[in-house]
């Protein structure tokens, strides 16, 4: 009687199961809510055992819980488990509490639930509050999952949809356990070691770590692990994160794979073409003077070609450095030498043209560092090789400015060519939909886009007046 006494006086539903499932004990509190609803976890059929009648309820909740008390009555299951059950239309949130009992040689499994409410507060805004935090855990597109360091292997005690369909296993299979069963032969120990590190320490952790779905399918998991912290200062739970980034591993892998080959064309590009076009353009230069005027024409479009062909290894080389490099250090770099030295080296590789190219603004650069890298000629490199080679007068004129702003400059390189029409400004530097295969000017100007973007720039074209275009670009001062 004294025991019943002190069941009856308890606020939680505390209600008694056998190992065929029928109710052998329950307190006031369960008896009277039982009267006075109809709720998924009290059904009012009596006749059927009490498991039997929460396994077939339609509420999908509540086959949940069944699988656990049936667990912890088999002796499967841990000890004591806390459950949610959510809150729906009925209106009542729950925390469920299993637990295994064991008296005269049989055992029991206890089932106690408390409003939510109840704990939270009782006014509407904190029942309200509580619902919505419960349904936008429900509905989240990336898995969460809740768990227990107090209990014995710190098991899940909740995990929503998107658990169950990033890892495959269903929830009821998941609340009890802890998570290492989602590890397999080729997870790597150091990021298992930095989760179990961070729960000992309660602290956060993100990691990358490789898991199994129950197929043995491999996936890659980016896991966050958080501690929640109680009144007096203690991690009473740990929320976990989970979000499936398989596809963007294998992109990252890919990726890798393309630099690998981009790698082995540049030694061959570099190494070899270009070592052919500079024996080619020496043997060329010691025959200028030996053409004669009817040849001149075809010997500077060889010329022409030659030079081309190795400066576009060069750019292939330049555009391998910039893709293998996710975030550059930038350093100080002076403009007006980059300017100079690429300046002398296009007067000196088309020497052969005697007087058709004049370059003009060399004279007075402003002595002014920007923000970039060692490959930043690169950049007026290919800009004045674009100038000379897509240009169809038979005197090039290229003039070279440099504007210094109070946080910029603003370089610009203007030509005497057939200049660009408006609706194909931006795809020269291939930025369309095709990419490479724009209509633009080539390699080159896609290799000038991409690195004024890594500086922070940004490049742009005007038209030249009376004809030609003008090539822009404007970078931080350093």
């Amino acid at each position: 009687m004294l025991t019943q006494a002190v069941l009856d006086a308890l606020p939680d539903r505390i209600a008694v199961i056998d190992e065929s499932g029928r109710i052998v004990e329950s307190n006031a509190s369960w008896r009277a809510f039982a009267e006075n609803r109809d709720h998924p976890l009290v059904p009012g059929d009596g006749d059927r055992p009490y498991l039997d009648a929460i396994t077939r309820a339609s509420n999908d909740q509540v086959p949940v819980i069944a699988t656990r008390l049936r667990s912890l009555l088999d002796g499967a299951g841990h000890p004591g488990t806390d459950l949610s059950y959510h809150a729906d239309e009925d209106g009542d949130g729950l925390r469920v509490h299993l637990a295994a009992l064991t008296h005269d040689g049989d055992r029991y499994a206890v089932l106690a639930h408390a409003d939510l409410n109840r704990e939270a507060g009782t006014g509407p805004e904190s029942v309200v509050d509580l619902r919505l935090k419960e349904r936008a855990m429900d509905e989240a597109p990336v898995g969460i999952t809740i768990s227990n360091p107090s209990l014995p292997d710190n098991p899940v005690i909740y995990a929503n949809a998107a658990f169950e369909r990033i890892t495959g296993y269903p929830v009821e299979e998941v609340v009890g356990r802890n998570c290492r069963f989602l590890q397999g032969p080729n997870t790597d120990p150091e990021a298992v070691a930095r989760m179990r590190r961070a729960v000992a320490d309660r602290k956060p952790v993100t990691v990358e770590v490789r898991n199994y779905r129950p197929n043995g399918e491999e996936f890659w998991n980016q896991v966050t692990i958080a501690p929640i912290f109680g009144a007096d200062g203690d991690a009473t739970y740990f929320v976990g994160f989970q979000q499936d980034v398989t596809d963007r591993k294998r992109a990252e892998r890919n990726l890798e794979t393309e630099r690998n080959r981009l790698a082995l064309l540049n030694q061959i590009v570099r190494h070899d073409i270009r070592n052919d076009m500079s024996v080619a353009l020496g043997w060329g230069g010691e025959l200028a003077d030996r053409i004669s005027p009817e040849d001149e024409d075809a010997f500077e479009r060889i010329m022409t070609a030659a030079t081309h062909t190795k400066e576009l290894t060069e750019a292939v080389g330049d555009l391998i450095e910039i893709l293998g490099t996710t975030d550059p250090e930038l350093e100080s770099v002076s403009l007006e030498a980059i300017l100079r030295t690429e300046i002398d080296r296009v007067r000196s590789n088309f020497d052969y043209r005697s007087q058709s190219i004049t370059i003009r603004g060399d004279d007075d650069l402003p002595e002014v560092s920007v923000r970039a890298t060692a490959v930043l000629s690169s950049v007026f490199g290919n800009l004045l090789d674009n100038a000379v080679f897509h240009n169809d007068s038979s005197d090039v004129e290229i003039d070279v400015d440099v504007e210094v702003r109070e946080d910029t400059v603003v370089v610009r390189v203007a030509d005497n060519g057939p200049g660009i029409p408006d609706a194909r400004k931006r795809e020269v530097f291939g930025r369309g939909e095709k990419g490479l295969e724009s209509p633009g000017s080539g390699l080159g100007l896609y290799l000038v886009d991409n690195l004024v973007d890594t500086y922070g720039g940004s490049v742009w074209i005007e038209d030249n007046d009376p004809r030609g275009a003008v090539f822009c670009v404007e970078l931080q001062r350093g």
